[in-house]
């Protein structure tokens, strides 16, 4: 029974460095993308990145609510 510690270590070692390389290469592969870049289109405002602030306060106070 004590023969098998070490093959599971080396097995959950291993496993750990494969989802590790996974997620890197994931992280590296949606860097060379537009995917998370800051969206410029102005035909389409209500996407585009907004700087100012909204009209409506998002929390409201309890005698309105």
């Amino acid at each position: 029974m004590n023969g098998l510690v070490p093959i599971t270590g080396i097995a959950a070692i291993v496993a750990t460095a494969l989802m590790v390389i996974a997620m890197l290469y994931l992280v590296w592969l949606s860097m060379g993308d537009g995917t998370h870049a800051p969206n410029l289109d102005h035909d389409r405002p209500e996407f585009a990145d907004r700087d100012d602030e909204e009209e409506q306060p998002e929390v409201t106070d309890g005698s309105s609510a």
